[in-house]
């Protein structure tokens, strides 16, 4: 009967060394040039329709970072126990793009891929980072039907913004170091074995 086989020592096979710090920088990125956007006026300003493709490409590519680390993230679970998660890996990645869904089936991934990776706690970040989110997305969208912001950008949207973006980026510092030791610490295990 085989042994048990080591995992090999590849951080690019886990993919987080890689996606972590390009999801954290477009995400801080895009932070700060809406925070900016809506100090210089926002859509009422004269440099916000040359700034409006910028805008898009680093949305875009925030979105799309964090979206292949998350996914990422719920991957590498499946190597520390494959009956750990309740969301298939798809869902990491759809579950963001199913109405209503969005507001829930993301977080349940997150905290299922945080309590394998570490269980000891510390959930409070995560929900933080959604809480923060949720403020963003839907209290900006509901401030903006009601016409809070005029020039398409109120306070609260760059407070809720800036507090999202930070929130997710200690997010992805958190969650890519405690996978990147717990995949080592495998390694290690099983070659020792």
């Amino acid at each position: 009967m085989p042994g048990p086989q080591a995992l090999p020592d590849d951080r690019s096979a886990t993919g987080v060394r890689r996606l972590a710090p390009a999801a954290q920088v477009l995400i801080g990125l895009e932070a700060a040039s809406q925070a900016a956007v809506a100090a210089a006026g926002g859509t009422r300003s004269a440099v916000f329709p040359m700034l409006v493709p910028l805008l898009v490409v680093l949305a875009v590519g925030s979105i799309v970072a964090f979206v292949l680390w998350f996914r990422r993230c719920r991957l590498n679970v499946d190597r520390f126990g494959p009956d750990i998660q309740k969301y298939s890996a798809g869902w990491a990645v759809g579950a963001w793009f199913v109405p209503l869904a969005m507001w829930w089936i993301p977080r349940r991934i997150a905290l299922d891929i945080w309590r394998a990776t570490e269980p000891a706690g510390k959930t409070w970040l995560i929900n933080a980072w959604w809480a923060a989110w949720l403020a963003q997305t839907v209290g900006a969208t509901v401030l903006d039907e009601l016409g809070a912001g005029d020039n398409g950008y109120s306070a609260f949207d760059v407070v809720a913004g800036l507090a999202a973006a930070v929130l997710a980026i200690l997010v992805i510092r958190q969650i890519t170091s405690a996978q990147e030791a717990k995949l080592r610490g495998r390694v290690q295990t099983t070659v020792t074995v």
